[in-house]
This record gives C-alpha cells, structure tokens and sequence, in this order.
C-alpha cells in the first residue's frame, strides 16, 4: 500500500505493518496500537509507516477491514444453501455474534469500527448485510421496497450495540443478550417479509 506517484501500490512491508498492526490491535486493543509501538516492533523509521498509511485512524480501519472479514467469513460458514432466506439470514446474525463473543472485547470495538462518507456509515459487516437483503429482494423473500442499507444498518446496530455492552459488563450474560439480539432482528425481519 505504499504511495508511488500518487497511486497506492502493494508490498511486503505494507503487510507486514498490517499484520503487526492486527496482532496489537485485537490482541491489546486500539490505544496499544501506535505508529510509535509499530516502528519499534518493525525496526523501521515513522516515514516506513507514514508512506504507507495516512495516519493511525487509516490503520486501524485496514484492522477493522480484516476483523469484520474474518467475522464475515466465519458466519457465512454456517449458511446453508437449502434454507430459506430468513433462516440463513437469522443464522448469520447468530454465528457473527457469538463469533464476536467468543473473541474478545477488542476484537469487539474493531466489528464496530466504521467511517461516515457521503454514502452513509462504512463498515464491511454492514456492507454485506446490504447485499444479502439484496439477494433476498431478488429472489422475492423481502419486499421490493426494502431500503438494504437502511435495514443493514438497523440490524448491525443493534448487534454491535448489544455486544457491546455484554463486553463492557461481565453480569450481562451471553444468552441474554442473544435473546435480546435476535428479538430486535425478528423486528426487523417482520417488517421486511413479503
């Protein structure tokens, strides 16, 4: 991801920083996740990173990128191509926040990392939650009228909400916090039915 000519380019050390930057961020959490802790780690000089990345915030998105991916792909797993929509959907509501349990607090805070564009609120877990909506009006399983970023971004808040406290307060226990999930969900999967 190093600048060349004003173009972005892939190399090793790029991924290198990255995958440093993951193993701190998940493991330690974001205020361990420095440029300094970083370039002493890898040896190398500030502008080894500041060639590469804007700033910290720009990494610790590339680590939320790679967080939600490997949530994403965990849930996914669990899909299957036979049931319906609502079931598959319910279903991958329920393995990425178990998954995001079962990791850690900080693991936590980067699924729920995200940026403001104009096109509304960014995050990978959101982007795809769109797209299988999506999937689901094509196939005619949720009404046409269905706004997918608007329902996305309704079920990821209350995911990312409700995990958020369960990380936050040991007394909360997981099954609460699944029920109380999965009757948001239900909400709003009523609302999107044919």
């Amino acid at each position: 991801m190093a600048f060349s000519k004003g173009k972005r380019i892939e190399d090793e050390t790029s991924k290198r920083i990255v995958d440093l930057a993951v193993n701190i961020g998940c493991r330690e959490g974001a205020d361990a996740l420095t440029v300094t802790r970083l370039c002493r780690e890898l040896n190398c000089d500030r502008r080894v990173i500041y060639n590469r990345f804007r700033d910290i915030d720009e990494i610790n998105f590339v680590v939320a990128q790679r967080c939600n991916e490997e949530l994403m792909a965990k849930a996914k797993a669990d899909l299957n191509p036979q049931a319906s929509f609502y079931e598959n959907f319910m279903t991958l509501i329920r393995a990425a926040f178990t998954y995001i349990y079962e990791k850690n607090s900080y693991f936590q805070y980067y699924t729920a990392l995200y940026k403001v564009t104009d096109a509304g609120v960014q995050n990978k877990i959101l982007q795809e939650l769109a797209v299988l909506i999506d999937e689901g009006k094509a196939v005619g399983d949720v009404r046409s009228d269905t706004d997918s970023y608007e329902a996305a971004q309704n079920v990821w808040i209350i995911m990312t909400g409700i995990g958020g406290i369960l990380a936050a307060n040991v007394n909360y226990k997981y099954q609460d916090g699944l029920d109380t999930l999965l009757y948001g969900i239900e909400a709003i999967a009523s609302y999107m039915r044919t």
